[in-house]
């Protein structure tokens, strides 16, 4: 329950400041990618939302003890052009209308939502456009990337799913054909970025379908009651999206492989939350399981129903009474007559960003990772609603965690096996902390065996960070791992070899 800064403390070597404190795990060799919001130009409207922010991206390439950084933003059309305009000239949120007319044709995209590894490249992703690609070493943008012709779709999902099986990537596009439509494209591709499935099929009203699950059998597809505002509203400024009060949480369900337009199923629940997906699977039983938050209010309160203030809004509030959210089960039945699902709670644990260990995706599982509130606090700390990180047993309800104390905001976590053969879950977590005593960030390593004891590590950086949303572990068995983000010309290599061979390490902050 220590204040970061006891950890922090307590890790420190004495009588010097060092990076990092404590000890890298060994076995921690890889580059966690994180993406954020971070706007080059004030917004040209002040009702703008903070997620329309520039897309930004960190690399922390660890190796052999040491760790490296590296952020570039995305040069995507709009950072490109603002940065030449010197100010904004692309409008609100996801709202074309609102932009100066000589960029309307332009990818809106802002790239900042998440970030991922697939092909030997990253690719930068935000749903309202394609994913921008990137090099993994230099961070430099290669540009918009359509699967060499064969997403035809104008929109990408911000969670495609990657089989651990397969390679293969499940993903899909909402709105796709244009905006406020209900038109939805599945992709599947191959490992080598070959294009196997193209459904395209309408979903039952137009809503946010930020996330989505895969199993080994079935993709599903999550809309929650964030509708998109009909044309006429958004030319006279709305916003994007408005919470509707009369639409029920609603999953779609469709073959994996050989699907149709006819063979989607949708299921539905009552008015509430979904945010992100934690895992799905196939049971033996024939039906597909998904694992996730519910949240029992409108956690994007910035999107109030229509006519509503987002500060006084209802319906962005939690509840009075009763639980604000738990990790629960959706039971989906391929056979069902009656498509009203009532979920299983597994976890009573108010929380988000749940991550599993990504060797399980789409398989049954045991263990669950979350950002959660503190329980013992009566308020999360000043600019992030999470100060935890839990592990949670799916089967018997119980987690652990550790608390980052009352300052500090806990961002989603990465899971790094131990080594490639290890059991479930057996590994590290990594996450960034913004610390508001200090006004710094830093990163976090946890042994996901202790996570009660905290930190193992704490790569300290001598800045301040914006709040995240997602990012990703890419292993240096996936990527190669030996060039230095600080250096794309082997000088440090060359340095090093007239050290003989003990490492140096060069700061690149």
């Amino acid at each position: 329950m220590s204040d970061i800064a006891a950890i922090t403390a307590k890790l420190a070597p004495q009588a010097e400041a060092a990076y990092p404190r404590g000890t890298i795990p060994k076995e921690v060799q890889g580059t966690y990618y994180r993406c954020m919001p971070d706007a080059l130009w004030a917004p040209k409207y002040q009702d703008d939302v903070f997620i329309n922010g520039d897309g930004a991206i960190d690399a922390i390439r660890i190796k052999d003890g040491h760790a490296d950084f590296k952020q570039r933003y995305v040069r995507t059309s709009k950072f490109v052009i603002e940065r030449a305009a010197r100010q904004a000239v692309f409008g609100k949120y996801r709202n074309r209308y609102t932009d100066d007319p000589r960029v309307k044709h332009e990818i809106h995209s802002t790239a900042n939502t998440h970030i991922i590894y697939f092909e030997k490249q990253l690719l930068a992703l935000k749903e309202d456009s394609p994913p921008y690609a990137m090099d993994p070493h230099t961070l430099e943008t290669k540009g918009p990337y359509d699967f060499k012709g064969q997403y035809t779709a104008p929109t990408f999902t911000a969670h495609p799913k990657i089989c651990p099986n397969t390679g293969e990537m499940l993903t899909m596009g909402y709105e796709a054909k244009g905006d406020g439509t209900t038109d939805v494209a599945y992709y599947l591709f191959s490992k080598e970025g070959e294009k196997l499935e193209e459904c395209w099929f309408n979903a039952p009203y137009t809503g946010m379908m930020h996330d989505m699950a895969c199993t080994e059998k079935y993709v599903i597809f999550t809309l929650p009651p964030l509708e998109a505002q009909p044309l006429d509203e958004m030319k006279k400024g709305s916003k994007h999206f408005a919470w509707a009060e009369d639409k029920p949480l609603t999953f779609g369900i469709l073959p994996r492989r050989n699907p149709k337009p006819e063979d989607i199923k949708w299921f539905t629940y009552k008015n509430a939350f979904y945010g992100h997906t934690g895992n799905a699977f196939d049971g033996e039983d024939g039906c597909v399981y998904l694992d996730a938050p519910l949240t029992n209010f409108n956690k994007f309160w910035f999107f109030p129903p229509v006519g509503q203030d987002p500060m006084q809004a209802p319906s962005g509030k939690p509840p009075a009474s009763g639980n604000v959210s738990q990790y629960v089960r959706w039971k989906l039945d391929p056979k069902a007559t009656d498509f009203h699902v009532e979920p299983t709670v597994l976890v009573d644990v108010d929380g988000e960003m749940p991550k599993v260990d990504d060797r399980f995706v789409g398989k049954p599982y045991n263990t669950l990772f979350y950002a959660m509130h503190d329980p013992t606090k009566g308020n999360g700390p000043v600019g992030g609603v999470y100060n935890a990180v839990a592990k949670c047993d799916v089967n018997t309800g119980k987690l652990i965690y550790w608390s980052a104390g009352d300052h500090t905001a806990i961002h989603e976590v990465a899971f790094i096996p131990r080594t490639p053969e290890s059991a479930e879950a057996d590994g590290y977590l990594i996450t960034l902390a913004n610390r508001r005593d200090t006004g710094l960030s830093c990163i976090l390593i946890l042994d996901a065996q202790k996570v009660p004891e905290g930190p193992v590590a704490v790569i300290e950086l001598p800045f301040r960070l914006r709040n995240g949303i997602h990012g990703s572990w890419v292993s240096a068995d996936e990527l190669d791992n030996s060039i230095d983000l600080c250096d794309m010309h082997g000088v440090t290599d060359k340095i090093r070899a007239e050290f003989s061979g003990k490492p140096v390490t060069f700061p690149t902050l």
